[in-house]
Order: structure tokens, then C-alpha cells, then sequence
């Protein structure tokens, strides 16, 4: 028996348990990458390898109405809900909300700085 064993069925009894991943691997000072490799080795089945964590403690309506209804930046919805910026744009684009172009209400307008000058012939 190494050492490894013991830490590593505690890790497989506290995922049985109900623990995430996340917490594992927090408790034990290990990578999530390392902590789901371990878990794997000892039988557990984890979900598919993906990229970050889903978040399902977000309210979702409320991001939409910030986005929506109030005209918020999308930062500034990410902010008051403590998301990152990439998390609220793709939780507003699987809701199939119309993102809106950067730059707010001013790019929705044509800028005459913005259309294309005939050059003069010098």
C-alpha cells in the first residue's frame, strides 16, 4: 500500500458522498485536472472532461431582465452577478437573446467618421 492510497480513497468516498470535484481537490491541494484523474483511477465516474464549471447557482432571469430590460453592459451584468464576462454571454446567447453590438446605443448609429471617404487626388 503507498501512500497515495488512503488520500485517494478518501477522495473516491467524499465524491460518493456527494462532494464536488472542485472541493476535493481544494481540500487535498490538487489541480482539477489531477483530482479527476485520481478519481477516474479509483472507479469513479466522473462527467466528460470540459472546460470550467457549470454554474447553476445564477439567476438567469434576472441576468436577462439586467441585459434586457434595464440596457445594462454586459460587464456590468457579469459584475453584479459574479460571473466572469464569457459565462453571462453565453447564458444570454443559449437563452437566444439578441446581443447587442459593442459600443452600446452610439454603434447603432452610422458615424460620418465611420463611412468611407472618396480619396483626393493630389
Amino acid at each position: 500500500m503507498t501512500d497515495d492510497e488512503p488520500r485517494n480513497a478518501r477522495m473516491l468516498k467524499a465524491w460518493r458522498g456527494g462532494a464536488s470535484i472542485t472541493d476535493i481537490a481544494r481540500e487535498h491541494g490538487l489541480s482539477l485536472s489531477w483530482t479527476g484523474r485520481l478519481l477516474r483511477q479509483e472507479g469513479a465516474v466522473l462527467p466528460p472532461v470540459r472546460q470550467g464549471i457549470k454554474r447553476t447557482d445564477l439567476d438567469v432571469d434576472g441576468i436577462i431582465r439586467d441585459y434586457v430590460e434595464k440596457g445594462w453592459p454586459m460587464q456590468a451584468v457579469a459584475d453584479t452577478h459574479h460571473a466572469s464576462y464569457g459565462t453571462i454571454r453565453r447564458l444570454l446567447i443559449k437563452n437566444d437573446v439578441k446581443i447587442r453590438p459593442h459600443g452600446g446605443q452610439n454603434a447603432l448609429e452610422i458615424s460620418p467618421l465611420l463611412t468611407p471617404r472618396s480619396r483626393e487626388k493630389r
